[in-house]
């Protein structure tokens, strides 16, 4: 099974745009109309822009073939010449990046980029199970960093391919285990300024080949496999 991902800045990707907005789906312009802020609105525009690339590239066509829906979770539905193709498109945006993934089975992405200082154990135990912000006392402030969003990203790039919203009795009665990158179901990916993770939202029936557009990231890819855990007693 191919997936194919890319990531990418948005000032680059709004360059390669076409003039104005004609390209946008009438309900795609509907949406960006009522985008008040700029940076929303330009993230907007360069992740839409974005998933038609991959699009094409994945199935064929030219950027003009394809165009974007919505589901009522707000998740990208995604279209060739106004068919439906049976294609899932997931688009996620932090700070200045961008980025999306594209696959015949319902897929997830996100992306988060380091930015202010947080309180990740207040967080961690806010959200999740006391396994897991116990392992985050024990980390040093950099391994604590890591494992806090390698989790986050790749909760939320699940709840992307689900097509749902994180809930935190969700969060803490699942978890991530790592497991080899051809057996798992959750990918993760250091960046040099952040994290990347994709997700599917069920094991696939066969091997699962990702692709990036243009350049890879340098870290090797994580593999974790999603299972549901028994419910616990969560801290107030």
């Amino acid at each position: 099974m191919q997936l194919l991902v890319g990531f990418g800045a948005i000032p680059d990707l709004l360059r390669q745009l076409p003039a104005g907005e004609a390209w946008l789906s009438e309900v795609e312009r509907a949406r960006c109309l009522g985008i008040t802020r700029a940076t929303r609105r330009d993230q907007f525009l360069a992740g839409h822009g974005y998933a038609r690339q991959l699009l094409a590239r994945f199935d064929g066509g030219v950027f003009a073939d394809w165009s974007l829906s919505h589901n009522e979770h707000g998740a990208p539905l995604a279209t060739r010449r106004g068919a439906d193709v049976g294609l899932h498109v997931s688009i996620a945006h932090s700070g200045a990046q961008v980025a999306c993934a594209v696959a015949s089975v319902p897929v997830g992405v996100d992306i988060e980029l380091a930015g202010r200082q947080r309180d990740l154990m207040r967080l961690g135990k806010f959200l999740y199970a006391p396994a897991f912000w116990r392992a985050l006392a024990e980390d040093d402030a950099t391994s604590r960093t890591q494992r806090f969003f390698r989790r986050w990203t790749l909760d939320e790039a699940r709840a992307k391919a689900l097509g749902r919203g994180l809930l935190r009795t969700t969060l803490a009665t699942q978890e991530w285990t790592p497991v080899a990158a051809h057996q798992a179901d959750g990918w993760t990916w250091d960046l040099p300024r952040g994290w990347l993770a994709i997700a599917l939202a069920a094991p696939a029936d066969e091997a699962v080949e990702i692709t990036f557009e243009e350049v890879a990231p340098a870290a090797e890819a994580r593999g974790w496999r999603w299972q549901q855990c028994m419910p616990r007693e969560m801290p107030q």
